[in-house]
Parts: C-alpha cells; sequence; structure tokens
C-alpha cells in the first residue's frame, strides 16, 4: 500500500468518527470563523523557487517551456533549454529569510494574519512532506512555513495556508508537449514535473474543457492537501482555481469535512476559501480574485490581490499600485462585507523588496488611524456604497473613484463614511445619511469627526447629509469620517 493510500485511509477515519460528514447537508453546519471579521485584513504571500528566475509572473515554471511565450524566449537566452525547472530548485537557498522580520513587518502593515502559499503549481512544498521528497525540509533542512508558523504566534498573528497543488496535473505539460528532451518528457523526475498531461488536441491551453484529472491524481491530491494541514496547522486554506471541475467535488467535500473535524480536534475555528463554484452556498467561505462584488453579500466574504499590477511573485519587472489605491481597495471590500488579502512577492533570497517594505508601512501608518473602521465592522444596512457601482466579479479592480462615491461601515453607535475620490471637495454631500425613513437614517446624531482628527460642522436635511471637511485636507489616502448616533 503507497503513502497515498495510507493516509487516505486515516482521512476515511476522522470523517466517519468526526462531526462533519462528506456531503453538503452536513458541511452547511459550518460557520465562518470569528477572527475574519475582527481582523478583516490579511496578508497572502507568494513565494518559493519561481521567485528565482524573477521574470514576468509566478507562472514561470510553466511558460518557460511554452514556445513563443515571453518567459520561454528569455529563458532560452538567459540559460538554455537545456536548464531546467529542477535546477532552480537546486538553487533556491534563501539565506536572508527571517520569519520573525517578516512577521514584525507585516504586524506593522495593521493586518491580522498570513497566508504563504504552502505549495504552488510547481509542485515544490515549502514545508516538510513525508508523500513527497520535493519538499523544503528535505532539500534545504529548514521548513519555512514552521518558521513562519511560530514568528506569527510570537507577533500574534494569525497563520494560514493556501494550496495550488491541483493545476500541477498539468501546468508542466509545455515540456511534454514542445520539448521531446527535457526532463518532463523523458519521464524524469515525475514526482516533481508531475503528470504534466497533454489533451489530444495538443493544446496545452485547454486545460477546463479537454483535461480532466485521473482518480489516481485526485487522490494524490486529497492527501496532500490533508498532510498539508495536519503538518502545519493552518487557521485557514484557500484553494485556487481548477478543484471547481467536476471529478474534484467529492474529493473537496472529503477535505472540508476532515479539515473541518479537525479543526473541533484542535478546538480552533477554521475555514476554506474557494473560488468559482467548487464548494455549496455557506460551506466555505467563497473568494473574489483581484475583483468586486456589486453589493454588500450577507455571508463573509474574501478578496485576494497583489500589491503588484503584473505578478503574485516578485519579478525585476513589478509594477507596484500606490499604497491609495491599494487601501480604497480595502475600503470597499470591507464596506461589503469582505475581507481583504494584500499579496507581497519576496524576492529568492528571503528578503522582501523595499517597495513593498514601505506599501506595508503605509499601509500601517493609515491603519493606526483608521482601523477603527475596517477591524470588527460590518456593512451599513443602508447602503455598503454610494456612487457608482463596481461591477461583479474577478479581476475587475482598476477603478476610478470620483466626487459622490462614499464606502460606508458600521459598529454599534457608529457610522464610518470614507470619502473614495482624490479630490473629495470640502462640502461633501451623502444621501445615505439624509433623515428619511427609507435610504436614510432616523438616529439622533451626536457628533462627527475625522478618526484621528478634529470636529466637523455638518447638516442633516431629509434631502442629504452634509459635512464640511478642513480646508486644504489631503485625500491621497483617504479619510474616515465617524458619526456617532444614538
Amino acid at each position: 500500500m503507497s503513502r497515498i493510500d495510507d493516509y487516505l485511509l486515516k482521512v476515511d477515519e476522522v470523517i466517519a468518527n468526526g462531526f462533519y460528514k462528506d456531503n453538503w447537508q452536513s458541511l452547511s453546519q459550518f460557520k465562518p470563523p470569528s477572527y475574519l471579521r475582527e481582523k478583516r485584513f490579511g496578508i497572502f504571500i507568494h513565494w518559493g523557487v519561481y521567485s528565482i528566475p524573477a521574470f514576468a509572473t509566478e507562472w514561470y515554471p510553466r511558460l518557460m517551456y511554452i514556445k513563443g511565450q515571453p518567459c520561454n524566449v528569455h529563458h532560452a537566452c538567459k540559460y538554455g533549454m537545456k536548464f531546467e525547472y529542477r535546477n532552480f530548485v537546486e538553487r533556491f537557498k534563501p539565506d536572508s529569510f527571517d520569519a520573525h522580520e517578516w512577521a514584525r513587518l507585516f504586524k506593522q502593515s495593521g493586518a491580522g494574519y498570513i497566508m504563504p502559499v504552502g505549495e504552488h503549481h510547481d509542485g515544490v512544498k515549502m514545508y516538510a512532506s513525508s508523500l513527497n521528497r520535493w519538499n523544503m525540509m528535505e532539500l534545504n533542512g529548514r521548513d519555512y512555513m514552521a518558521e513562519l508558523h511560530d514568528a506569527c504566534d510570537s507577533e500574534g498573528l494569525g497563520f494560514m495556508m493556501s494550496n495550488h497543488r491541483a493545476e500541477h496535473y498539468w501546468f508542466m505539460n509545455g515540456a511534454r508537449r514542445y520539448y521531446p528532451d527535457s526532463e518532463c518528457a523523458r519521464g524524469l523526475y515525475p514526482d516533481l514535473y508531475g503528470p504534466a498531461y497533454v489533451p489530444e488536441s495538443g493544446n496545452v491551453y485547454k486545460t477546463d474543457k479537454e483535461i480532466t484529472a485521473t482518480e489516481e491524481w485526485l487522490r494524490d491530491w486529497l492527501a496532500s492537501a490533508c498532510e498539508m494541514i495536519d503538518v502545519n496547522r493552518p487557521e485557514a486554506v484557500y484553494f485556487d482555481w481548477w478543484i471547481q471541475k467536476d471529478e474534484f467535488r467529492p474529493y473537496v467535500k472529503k477535505f472540508l469535512a476532515y479539515y473541518y473535524n479537525r479543526g473541533l480536534e484542535w478546538g480552533r475555528e477554521v475555514c476554506v476559501f474557494y473560488k468559482w463554484g467548487a464548494v455549496f452556498d455557506g460551506c466555505a467561505v467563497f473568494d473574489v480574485e483581484r475583483g468586486q462584488t456589486s453589493g454588500a453579500l450577507p455571508k463573509i466574504w474574501q478578496n485576494d490581490t497583489a500589491a503588484a499590477k503584473n505578478s503574485w511573485g516578485y519579478t525585476n519587472g513589478n509594477r507596484f499600485k500606490t499604497a491609495g489605491e491599494i487601501i480604497r481597495n480595502m475600503i470597499e471590500v470591507v464596506s461589503k462585507n469582505g475581507c481583504f488579502m494584500l499579496n507581497v512577492g519576496p524576492m529568492a533570497n528571503g528578503r522582501i523588496c523595499e517597495q513593498e517594505q514601505r506599501l506595508l508601512r503605509e499601509i500601517g501608518v493609515w491603519m493606526q488611524v483608521n482601523g477603527a473602521a475596517i477591524r470588527g465592522s460590518y456593512p451599513f444596512e443602508v447602503a455598503a456604497f454610494e456612487g457608482k457601482k463596481s461591477k461583479n466579479g474577478s479581476f475587475k479592480e482598476n477603478k476610478r473613484f470620483h466626487r459622490g462615491d462614499y464606502c460606508f461601515t458600521v459598529k454599534p453607535g457608529r457610522i464610518f463614511v470614507f470619502p473614495m475620490a482624490q479630490n473629495p471637495g470640502k462640502k461633501l454631500k451623502i444621501k445615505s445619511l439624509r433623515r428619511a425613513n427609507e435610504g436614510g437614517i432616523r438616529y439622533r446624531i451626536e457628533s462627527v469627526r475625522l478618526l484621528g482628527g478634529a470636529k466637523l460642522d455638518f447638516e442633516q436635511t431629509e434631502k442629504c447629509f452634509t459635512v464640511t471637511l478642513p480646508q486644504g485636507l489631503d485625500n491621497s489616502l483617504p479619510v474616515c469620517i465617524e458619526v456617532k448616533v444614538d
């Protein structure tokens, strides 16, 4: 019996003896962890072997083998095609990695938890594993996830992990399709390169319509994901796409039941983030990548995005967003009952680049003043957003805000208003706070002030609520107006 078979016997035993079973009726008893609303803001981390070439994207290990792709052209010129991805794995020696230094920086940003990638599409595990030798404990003698977990515990940060192994079934198929002399095509190191499945059409991009995972791979995926949580005990697990495919569904149910039962054993709240209908509504936490929802959702959800516009991992050509862009994104997500997960991509040597350090510290300064309107907040029942609505869905985050665009969050007795435009004007007219039975409020307004600043003059009528901002106010990083009510 293989190690995978042994592990799946344990999975079945835990489910058989546990509270949660692998069906939607049982899994619907899941409740999102309370810490999600309490913290609202976390740090995603894409760091691994793919950080070494530092070119274009963290998908370099796939694209280096697909002829005509910029990564392929770059790789052929700089390294030559006899230099394989395995050679990058051998070079990954991040001697400058200091988990406590990372954790201190993430704490300074105002984040409440972190979510490093435990295993990306390249199939290399950043933690100790008994199921596959291509893991950092065997390769480097260090378990980077364990080091990060310990550092997070020291700083009071929650520790989550993401798992992207599902896509490894086809991720390296360019090597098999275009390079018959490659290690992958010759059947060398199959435990590193994976099946590298090429569909009958030969089109390596037909990953959804023409590629279906085998039972052998699905069992491997489930055992690997369950081992990841047993070894690392994360508070949450994020799965990327491809697990929404039909053949994954029974295995996804098993993972959820296993993980939720493990959480009960550990005495901890845990959850899973999923995309694109991979999990039935209410059985885990819905995630939107680089996008928004058009309005507030009744259940808590997550947005994940990156500090860089072009890549999740570190590259020499990363184009970074401004702190203002990132904070506005976070505000809108939180106003709609979402949690905001901001990704950074450390360098191969283990250091976080200066641009991302600066961004995280800028966000941290802003959070020191305005974090009370983010952490522990929930959507305003009158309106999460006033102004032009965002488009619903993934990869729709490049929004420009204008005068008259406002986001709202609330806590008992307090309504927080964020004017989202760079130059909102001196007098703000906010319809959602007018005195009205519907589309407004009936509360008695006790005071209006800027968080971290002075009281503001205001007037409330049946048509709108008007508040006067200080002369020359800088809104490059959005201010927050606190309206105390009774």
